[in-house]
């Protein structure tokens, strides 16, 4: 319990929750280039599959109006506004890193590089997203179909979790601007993903018993989008200084660590 307490203490301490807070906008400015640009590259996308579960209750009709917005601008698209867009849509990955270097106490690297880097970050997440909307096993109207619903609720949260893992692990990796090893990244990401899990179960629960559209009204959807990605990015933030804390230490892992690109 002490430990935790300290933590919290070194989290609060540093203000990374004003950090996350920053990197909560940077997402929501990346989030319909990105689509567009998904929809350019992969097609329409069945992300209502993907986020059939009831932890994503609280983003999905938030995501499928973005997703609707980005495919009728695909129609009429000119080359500028698929510069900008594509250029728009790593300002996550380039700010991630950017956080990474704060909270790793890492020189800055130059800027160029980093945006071409976080470009093949998102051509990386377009295709593990192509991808997870390939898995017919996410789809809980699917599975409950073919087997019982409690059945089909396991192997739909096993599922969600394993890509929550891979995710985690991306964008850990990709936040640290030294080259680490599995080793001294799984403890972070592990942190990560099981946060990711309370929270969404949570917030499904909390979306159950309260009613926002009666504090909120018309824009009640989008509150409860930021809400959600605000308690998301701090989960991450949280994975990511846990492996700065305990995972480098003086510049080093293990003796072997190096500068990313």
């Amino acid at each position: 319990m002490r430990g935790l307490l300290d933590y919290y203490k070194y989290f609060s301490d540093k203000r990374f929750s004003t950090l996350a807070g920053t990197l909560v906008y940077f997402l929501l400015m990346s989030v319909t280039p990105f689509l567009f640009w998904v929809t350019l590259l992969v097609g329409d996308v069945d992300f209502s599959k993907i986020m059939s579960h009831e932890m994503f209750s609280a983003v999905a009709p938030v995501i499928e109006y973005l997703q609707t917005s980005a495919q009728s601008a695909t129609g009429s698209a000119g080359i500028i506004l698929a510069v900008t867009s594509l250029w728009s849509s790593t300002n996550f990955f380039y700010h991630l890193r950017r956080s990474g270097e704060i909270i790793y106490g890492s020189r800055l690297k130059r800027g160029f590089s980093l945006r071409l880097t976080s470009l093949l970050a998102v051509l990386a997440t377009i295709i593990l997203i192509a991808f997870a909307a390939a898995i017919p096993f996410l789809s809980l109207a699917v599975l409950n179909n073919i087997m019982p619903s409690f059945v089909a609720e396991t192997i739909s949260l096993v599922f969600i979790t394993m890509i929550a893992f891979f995710v985690a692990y991306l964008l850990n990796t990709f936040a640290c601007p030294y080259r680490i090893g599995f080793d001294n990244t799984v403890q972070g990401v592990v942190l990560t993903v099981i946060l990711w899990l309370l929270c969404a179960a949570g917030f499904s629960v909390y979306l159950r018993v309260a009613n926002p559209q009666k504090l909120y009204g018309a824009v009640a959807a989008i509150i409860v989008f930021l809400l959600w990605c605000y308690l998301m990015v701090n989960c991450l933030v949280i994975g990511i200084i846990y492996n700065a804390k305990h995972c480098v230490s003086g510049g080093t892992v293990n003796g072997k660590l190096k500068l990313a690109a």
